[in-house]
Parts: C-alpha cells; sequence; structure tokens
C-alpha cells in the first residue's frame, strides 16, 4: 500500500512539472510578439498568417521560439511538421491561410517559428 502511495504522489508531481514547464512567462510571450523572420517577403507573410495564433499563447498553437511547444512535434521529424502545416492540422487550417506560400516557404516558417528548439 505504501508503495502504491508513493508511486501515486510522485506521479501526481511528475504531472504538475510537465504542465508548468510548458506554460510560456511573459517574457515568452514578448519574444514571441516581437519576432519576425529576416526575410522581408518571410515576415509579410508570418505576420500576415501565422503571427495571429503562434504569438498568443491562448490560441493553442505552438508559441514561436518558446523550445517546450515544439520539440515534441519536431521529433516527428520536418517533413511531417511541413505536411501538417500544408494540409492542416487540428485547428490549424490548411496552409495556415497562406494560399501564397510554398512548400519552401512553409518550411522556412516551420524553422523560424521553431527556433531555439532542437531541429
Amino acid at each position: 500500500m505504501r508503495t502504491i502511495l508513493g508511486m501515486a504522489v510522485f506521479a501526481m508531481g511528475m504531472c504538475g512539472c510537465s504542465a508548468s514547464v510548458d506554460k510560456p512567462a511573459a517574457a515568452d510571450l514578448q519574444r514571441a510578439q516581437a519576432a519576425r523572420p529576416s526575410d522581408p517577403q518571410l515576415a509579410e507573410r508570418y505576420e500576415r498568417s501565422c503571427m495571429a495564433c503562434h504569438a498568443a499563447a491562448a490560441s493553442g498553437a505552438p508559441l514561436t521560439g518558446f523550445t517546450p511547444h515544439w520539440q515534441r512535434r519536431l521529433a516527428q521529424g520536418m517533413d511531417q511538421m511541413v505536411r501538417h502545416a500544408a494540409e492542416g492540422l487540428n485547428a490549424m487550417p490548411a496552409r495556415g491561410q497562406c494560399n501564397d506560400c510554398s512548400p519552401d516557404d512553409l518550411r522556412a516558417l516551420t524553422r523560424f517559428m521553431s527556433a531555439g528548439a532542437t531541429q
């Protein structure tokens, strides 16, 4: 019984730790809101199509530059991430509503948003 109780307390503690790690701090939100790709064309596309969700914590989208939101996704591989961006996934519409984004643009924007995460 002690062992089961100890394991339950440990598991609850681990769940609490992982939830707080995934929550961005105010500085993370500010960094996401200020970030722009260095390429002017990509910056325009990011501002028009990606930023509304990826620079707002309340959207549920992975926050630009916030490593904990991107690590699990990047573990699937960049090709899979670009496929999800192109086809849409969950609440994200196909192409992120960037109808003039090429596959290379989607890849560059995904790399930009996941910057700081292990690629």
